[in-house]
């Protein structure tokens, strides 16, 4: 009986401490006092109903953002500048090899035209991997894009950069010379 009673009593007590709990928790949850600070978080009171639930920008730099998007825009200006150019380029030799590879498959070109047009095609060939190779060597040497055209009277090459130092011009004007075999007085180099 004595144990009965004690498993009572612990019962009981537990039930007195969960009402007890209830009651503080009923008790100091008061709705105007929560509505108070409910409104110093947010001046509820004082903000037009129509835009609740908008988000509004409270703070920002607008100059800085406005600089950072206008390089942005600078950067994808510079990079399309060269993606054009080389696409330009490159569309210009693959419509030179169908040509010549047209009169190759053409049986009715004689065999000294095919072997200029085979020629030709070589040409475009080596000095399409003359380009490569050196666009290549270039951007080792640090600039972030660059792009190079050949012609009759020399090479041209334009790299992305702000300013283009005295060696960096040696570094690339003897990349070109190794890899197009030409003299430094046919090489055009400017920065973009």
């Amino acid at each position: 009986m004595k144990k009965i009673a004690i498993i009572k009593k612990k019962e009981v007590l537990l039930g007195l401490l969960a009402l007890f709990f209830l009651g503080i928790g009923f008790f100091s949850y008061n709705p105007i006092v929560a509505k108070k600070s409910l409104e110093k978080v947010a001046d509820i009171e004082n903000y037009p109903e129509d835009n609740l639930g908008e988000a509004t920008l409270v703070s920002s730099n607008n100059i800085e953002t406005e600089n950072i998007l206008e390089e942005n825009e600078s950067v994808e200006e510079e990079t399309e500048f060269f993606l054009e150019e080389k696409m330009k380029r490159d569309n210009t030799y693959s419509e030179n090899l169908e040509v010549y590879e047209k009169i190759l498959e053409n049986s009715s070109i004689s065999s000294d035209q095919k072997t200029i047009a085979q020629n030709e095609i070589s040409n475009i060939t080596n000095e399409k991997k003359s380009i490569d190779s050196a666009e290549s060597l270039i951007k080792i040497k640090g600039f972030e894009d660059v792009v190079i055209f050949k012609s009759n009277n020399g090479v041209s090459v334009i790299v992305k950069s702000d300013v283009l130092l005295a060696e960096q011009v040696a570094q690339i004007q003897n990349i070109i010379e190794k890899e197009f075999q030409i003299d430094s007085q046919n090489i055009t180099i400017t920065n973009k």
